[in-house]
């Protein structure tokens, strides 16, 4: 079987411009070959699940792939520093970031939502860009108005004829990564700020002389003379056909519009704009002309501030990088990378139990070697000596902020439970347990908090070695005589009123957030002993710090769930199954209420 090749395709959007998103993707469907496949990421920074729904609505599994990207915590930091007025937001300066956001892409076309396709996408994709940064069309505004082409020479120094408009941009993300178009970018920003067509003059001023000039019908604008057989119509400044009536080419927008189930919404909205609001839109161009004569006056102090120099230092936080011109983005290393890359392929592959980063070597453990219910009093006094140190070694990495715990969601959940319990978690991380060991240790009426470990976990050297041994730990033996020992003794930890946490996804995914699919061992425990599972999912966010790999430090919030008992009506089996199920459950509806995403998995064909 002959792969196909992939388009990769980038949107920004919010909330509001989720209708029109939705004609672009019709358009882009309407004419997709079969012989690609199209993937669509939409870049957003918190789109409602309604949003979401409406858009994920175009995928079809065969062709066309669609996912989103939330971007809000990696740029709250930086959005002070941005301008934005009229019809330009925040979303606009996204695609100055998809480099470095996308490190395993060397190319992805960045596409507006006020456009629509009249031709198949995959021929603009794969033109063919050599080492030049960007592909894109001279922009039609600044050469139909004489202002426009004033500004752009006079404070960009670049040729009007050579100013490209940014929103059909083809990128050559593996160059424009060398380039250090993000570390450029913020850099530029700290000195100047460029207020007429913002994100697009940066674009223009950084990428110059290093530009693939496309056919000009890839963006055929509303402007000037009609243009025949356009293969693109980009429905650009003021002139959207769902603002005013009567403009050009908007026979393609309401086709596609329509095909997209949005014809009569859209007709019906514009209607409804007062008169007063149309006639402030038409004065728009007007308004912009005037703009850029004004900045071009100011040509010399914009020359002034760029061609001041900056010194590039290293960074901890966001606010950091940009006082001193660094990356926005961290960079992981490439081992790290690495264990993501392992994730996206064992997640398309559908490998959910199988984990990315190896045991460090580890001898088996023999009967004799552990002692579960610590009844020896060296086993006691080392777990009395590990829980002391533990506590006094995590509390010191809260402080330093190495791990960060934003708070905990359900506590009556971990109140209501009088009995022994399984306590279930994700698994993404060394330190994921805790604040289930906090959580547990303040609110619980439990005694002591057990807990699941792997062998090779158990017989690690050094410090984390030895927390693991002693910290109340019970590791999963391969050994048969060791592993009934835990057995039995899983049975006696619960019926003395303890709680033991087990990962049932049975794997460590580094910074995962997703829930994966359980095995059935923690729900065997819990049905033959007869006690509840407390579910619990840990959920992220990005802090401005980042760790020695690279990556952002993750805030965590413990989200404590319904306590699921067994029902005494279904047989040992049939409890394992409903108990496994609810689990399940919970944790996709925690995640879906917390992320605003559905869950869904990456496509099994790449």
């Amino acid at each position: 079987m002959v792969r196909k090749k992939v388009v990769r395709l980038f949107f920004t959007v919010d909330d509001n411009y989720i209708p029109f998103l939705s004609t672009t993707i019709a358009s882009i469907v309407a004419h997709a070959s079969d012989d690609y496949k199209y993937r669509l990421t939409i870049i957003h920074d918190g789109l409602s699940m309604e949003s979401k729904r409406a858009v994920r609505k175009f995928q079809d599994n065969k062709k066309i792939f669609i996912s989103f990207f939330n971007v809000a915590v990696k740029v709250h930091a930086l959005s002070v520093k941005l301008d934005v007025r009229d019809y330009y937001t925040i979303t606009t300066y996204y695609r100055l970031f998809l480099p470095d956001l996308f490190p395993a892409f060397s190319k992805g076309l960045y596409l507006d939502s006020d456009i629509v396709l009249l031709d198949d996408v995959a021929k603009l994709y794969f033109t063919d860009l050599g080492d030049n940064l960007v592909g894109a069309v001279p922009d039609a505004s600044v050469q139909l108005f004489s202002e426009f082409s004033n500004y752009v020479e006079k404070v960009l120094n670049v040729d009007h004829t050579k100013y490209f408009n940014a929103g059909i941009l083809l990128m050559n993300l593996k160059k424009l990564r060398e380039f250090g178009l993000e570390r450029r970018f913020v850099s530029l920003i700290k000195k100047v700020t460029f207020k007429v067509a913002q994100d697009q003059d940066v674009l223009n001023f950084l990428c110059k002389d290093r530009v693939t000039y496309l056919d000009p019908r890839w963006n055929v604008m509303p402007l000037g003379e009609q243009i025949k057989d356009p293969f693109l119509v980009h429905y650009n400044l003021m002139f959207k056909p769902w603002n005013l009536k009567n403009i050009m080419y908007e026979e393609y927008f309401f086709k596609y519009a329509e095909q997209a189930g949005l014809k009569e919404q859209i007709l019906a909205n514009r209607e409804a704009i007062p008169q007063e609001v149309t006639d402030k839109i038409l004065q728009g161009v007007d308004g912009v002309k005037a703009f850029c004569n004004q900045e071009a006056e100011k040509a010399d102090e914009y020359h002034e501030k760029i061609n001041g120099k900056k010194k590039w230092t290293p960074y901890k936080t966001i606010d950091q990088r940009i006082r001193k011109d660094e990356p926005i983005f961290p960079k992981l290393s490439k081992e790290r990378q690495a264990v993501v890359d392992k994730i996206n392929a064992l997640e398309r592959q559908r490998k959910f139990d199988v984990d990315v980063e190896n045991d460090p070597p580890y001898h088996h453990l023999m009967p004799g070697d552990v002692d579960y219910l610590r009844r020896k009093c060296t086993s006691k006094i080392k777990t009395m000596w590990a829980n002391y140190y533990s506590n006094y070694y995590f509390k010191h990495q809260i402080k330093k902020g190495r791990i960060v715990i934003d708070g905990y969601e359900g506590i009556e959940n971990l109140k209501s439970v009088k009995s022994g319990a399984i306590i279930t978690a994700n698994h993404f991380s060394p330190f994921d347990s805790v604040p289930i060991h906090l959580a547990v240790k303040k609110y619980a009426r439990c005694k002591k908090l057990f807990k699941i470990i792997r062998e090779g976990n158990y017989t690690m050297p050094g410090l984390y070695g030895y927390f693991l041994r002693n910290c109340n730990t019970l590791p999963l033996a391969t050994n048969p005589t060791v592993l009934r020992d835990l057995y039995k003794s899983i049975g006696v930890i619960l019926k003395k009123g303890h709680f033991i946490l087990i990962y049932p996804e049975q794997s460590m995914w580094w910074n995962y957030r997703k829930p994966k699919p359980l095995k059935q061992g923690a729900f065997i425990f819990a049905s033959k002993n007869n006690v509840p599972i407390i579910p619990t999912f840990i959920t992220m966010r990005d802090t401005d710090k980042t760790d020695d790999s690279g990556a952002f430090i993750q805030a965590y919030t413990l989200h404590i769930l319904k306590p699921i008992y067994p029902d005494e009506g279904l047989s040992q089996q049939e409890n394992v199954a409903f108990m496994l199920k609810e689990n399940e459950r919970q944790c996709k509806e925690i995640y879906e209420k917390v992320y605003g995403e559905e869950l869904t998995y990456l496509p099994e064909e790449e």
